[in-house]
């Protein structure tokens, strides 16, 4: 006998799940970039191996090439938490390995694999278990669950340390995760799962990413998901040198850190709530035009130097509009998604977004020194000009569902 059809979640109930689900997925991100990097700091690592721990993003860069798996082999549910406790398991066992420098690198680049993994699944299953307008509304939802985590293995965990031992943050970030997987268990919903009609083949592993291409204006999409956020990247990652050479000392810059994250989690909130009543025809354009019309003012920060009145302004006021601009972006790369194919289609776009950022973000600091602050601000607008242009060409509707691969089965537990 068929489990009967579980109640439709509530609001509150999706807001717990979603907010959840994300910090669940910013922690191992934390762990990965910001404890580690901060416990090599603090044992005196070379330069060296501190910035080895970037190397951990290219798990989530390349995890396309493996996505279609999540796609065509069980329930992006357990996907989540058996992801969830592999990663609690891995967290609490990399204290073992900190006298052992070996192991400690072994684990955690196994533990970016998982982690990328984990992010597959948790992102197609919230596409998979929203409608249109939810993803949209808890799309603000998302990214504050994720800046809380961050902020918990950036601050909190690492201040632990300070006070106990590194031993005890690394367990206690497993901990933390393992509690995760104990709420996710108990609250994440049970959708309808949709999938292929030809199971795990080569055809079918290949035919997530042809059905991508297939979508209409495919090229303008891609182009625009390249261009999003170049400009953005490019003042984002000069922004703090900029700051240090107009006089603005550590401490301010630690504080307006702070403020800046908590603005721009209110702007991808507040974002997320706009697209959700008027539809991303209507938003797309302007928030994008939000997103970069806020980057020259990093420019006249260079060049008029003002007091810190001034820099705390433009500081809040360019970090709300990233938040708008963050908001936008996620709900088009959704709705550019079919729910059969929604952890392939999506681990692809994030990975060209991932791209563009890479690549502007790695020029910024020779342009910067060739340039000056005001040119090379200047110059990152200019840069955000594509995406000004592309934001009028792209398709805005959410994929019809006659694009979507025909589905072989509709379960109601996911």
């Amino acid at each position: 006998m068929p489990d009967p059809a579980p109640p439709r979640p509530t609001s509150r109930h999706k807001l717990l799940w979603t907010s959840t689900a994300y910090f669940g997925e910013g922690l191992p991100w934390s762990f990965l970039h910001q404890l580690a990097t901060e416990f090599l700091t603090a044992t005196g690592a070379s330069n060296r191996a501190i910035a080895s721990t970037s190397l951990f993003h290219l798990a989530v860069t390349l995890k396309f090439v493996w996505s279609p798996v999540v796609d065509l082999f069980g329930r992006k549910r357990q996907w989540v938490l058996r992801a969830q406790v592999v990663l609690a398991a891995g967290m609490a066992l990399t204290a073992l390995t900190l006298g052992k420098p070996a192991l400690f690198w072994l684990g955690l680049a196994l533990l970016s694999v998982v982690h990328a993994t984990h992010d597959i699944a948790c992102d197609g299953f919230y596409i998979q278990a929203l409608d249109e307008r939810d993803r949209a509304l808890y799309s603000g939802v998302r990214n504050a669950g994720y800046q809380v985590a961050r902020v918990v293995g950036s601050s909190a965990l690492v201040y632990l340390a300070a006070q106990t031992s590194w031993e005890l943050a690394f367990a206690s970030a497993g901990g933390l995760m393992l509690l995760t997987a104990g709420a996710s268990a108990r609250i994440l919903p049970h959708p309808a799962e949709q999938r292929s009609a030809r199971g795990f083949t080569l055809a079918a592993f290949l035919g997530a990413y042809r059905s991508f291409f297939s979508q209409p204006g495919a090229a303008r999409v891609l182009a625009f998901m390249l261009f999003y956020r170049l400009g953005d990247i490019m003042m984002f990652a000069m922004s703090k040198p900029m700051l240090r050479d107009i006089g603005v000392d550590t401490a301010t810059r630690g504080l307006l850190n702070g403020a800046g994250l908590l603005t721009g989690v209110l702007g991808s909130l507040a974002g997320g709530a706009v697209i959700s009543r008027h539809g991303l025809e209507r938003c797309l354009v302007p928030m994008t035009y939000v997103q970069n019309l806020a980057i020259p003012l990093y420019a006249v920060l260079a060049a008029t130097q003002p007091g810190t009145l001034g820099v705390t302004a433009v500081v809040l006021f360019e970090s709300l509009c990233a938040g708008v601009g963050s908001a936008a972006s996620a709900v088009f790369l959704m709705q550019r998604t079919s729910r059969s194919f929604s952890a392939s289609h999506f681990a692809f776009a994030t990975a060209v977004v991932s791209i563009g950022s890479t690549l502007s973000g790695y020029v910024s600091g020779p342009l910067d020194e060739a340039l000056g602050h005001v040119t090379f601000f200047t110059v990152a607008f200019i840069a955000s000009w594509p995406s000004l242009v592309l934001s009028h060409l792209v398709p805005k509707a959410p994929l019809a569902p006659s694009h979507a691969p025909p589905a072989s089965s509709t379960d109601t537990r996911g």
